[in-house]
């Protein structure tokens, strides 16, 4: 039985030269990550990145949202091999914006109860080496 390809966007929201990045402080194990999630049946992938922005992080929906490049990303869950259709997207993002802050994602694509993400800002590099789920994929693609 082959796999079922899930559709994703995740979403590059940069400032002065910086990424947003969020960890999980109730479940430090979970990596480092970009914001994103599930594109919804009959949904866009630019409406899906711009639906999942302001969800995730509680910001309001960027003046742009520049699409990357889509890409297959496979990976090994104990049912199998996963594969996700991800639609990377550029977000320059404007002032004001806080060092740091933390939003509940509310609307889980799975129904599980709200989860706490913490956000904050790193250098490209320093999230080229440290997110996780292979979300660095396309960090060399953010215009400088």
């Amino acid at each position: 039985m082959a796999p079922i390809e899930i559709k994703k966007v995740l979403i590059y929201a940069t400032h002065r030269e910086k990424l947003l990045v969020f960890d999980e402080p109730d479940f430090p194990d979970v990596a480092l990550q970009v914001p994103g999630g599930t594109v919804d049946p009959g949904e866009d992938i630019v409406t899906a990145a711009g639906r999942e922005f302001c969800e995730e992080t509680g910001l309001p929906y960027p003046k742009q949202m520049n699409h990357l490049a889509t890409v297959l990303y496979e990976f090994h869950k104990p049912k199998g091999l996963q594969h996700h259709r991800r639609s990377f997207f550029h977000a320059p993002l404007n002032p004001p914006l806080a060092d740091t802050w933390e939003h509940y994602e509310n609307f889980s694509h799975g129904g599980e109860p709200p989860v706490r993400f913490r956000f904050f800002w790193m250098s490209l590099a320093e999230a080229n080496d440290r997110l996780g789920f292979g979300m660095n994929q396309l960090l060399d693609r953010i215009p400088q």
